[in-house]
């Protein structure tokens, strides 16, 4: 397993191989790949392949074609990397490494070990690494693959606020602030990572900047109509006590 090639889909779509990535060809043979990844290890019917390929409009010879890409992929992959089971295709991850895969697994690790904050840390920092751009790169906006790319992209988010809870229940405070200041400006409506900067900010003694930080996310909600829940009002007055507010799992 340690040689199989890797599929990697955490960012734009190639190969890794022992010598490093290669290139699986043309936009149409990164769909397939893609349609195939993402029903790794379950049957992907040809008439759905036939859809992310071609939409409503497969031609004439969809079925010729399609079997030309699937030999392509054969020869990069190896030749027990994708099997044919009656009107399907199916990507086998014994035979081939997917870093989506990788990625999820690690979360869920992350997430079992969440009352260990070393070996979530560990877990989720290893995941991060997975991650190389949007999910199925210039292809995250097709119809195909936007669900999946939004789902994996959820997944990276819930992986960094494991960190950064983890940095601030191991006491690294100071080292936290500076990560989740750049990470709320990337989610302005992310709210676990505003209560987590808040509460960072609030152990390291910033009180006044740990306010501000209250009202920059009160404003961030409503400039969209949403309304702050009530753990906002209770972080406010912890901190206006003189108090750090807890860590909210």
């Amino acid at each position: 397993m340690q040689n199989d090639p890797i599929v990697r889909v955490l960012g734009p779509i190639d190969v890794l191989v022992p010598s490093g990535p290669i290139s699986v060809g043309g936009r149409q043979a990164r769909v397939l790949l893609g349609a195939l990844a993402i029903g790794a290890d379950h049957a992907v019917p040809i008439d759905h392949l036939y859809d992310v390929l071609w939409a409503d409009h497969p031609p004439a010879s969809a079925y010729n074609t399609l079997q030309s890409y699937i030999s392509h992929l054969r020869q990069l992959l190896g030749a027990k990397a994708i099997v044919r089971l009656d009107h399907s295709y199916q990507l086998v991850a014994d035979a081939v490494a997917i870093d989506a895969l990788a990625f999820e697994r690690l979360v869920k690790v992350a997430v079992d070990l969440r009352e260990d904050p070393e070996r979530c840390q560990r877990s989720c920092r290893e995941a991060l690494a997975l991650w190389r751009g949007r999910p199925f790169g210039d292809l995250a906006d097709d119809e195909g693959f936007r669900l999946e790319a939004y789902r994996l992209d959820e997944l990276r988010l819930l992986a960094m606020e494991l960190t950064l809870e983890s940095d601030l229940a191991m006491g690294h405070h100071e080292i936290a602030v500076g990560e989740l200041e750049s990470a709320v400006e990337e989610n302005p409506y992310r709210e676990r990572l505003w209560y987590l900067l808040i509460t960072a900010l609030a152990q390291c003694g910033r009180r006044v900047e740990a306010l501000r930080a209250c009202t920059r996310l009160r404003d961030e909600l409503m400039s969209v109509g949403l309304v702050p829940d009530e753990h906002l009002e209770a972080m406010e007055q912890d901190i206006l006590a003189g108090h750090a507010p807890p860590i909210l799992h």
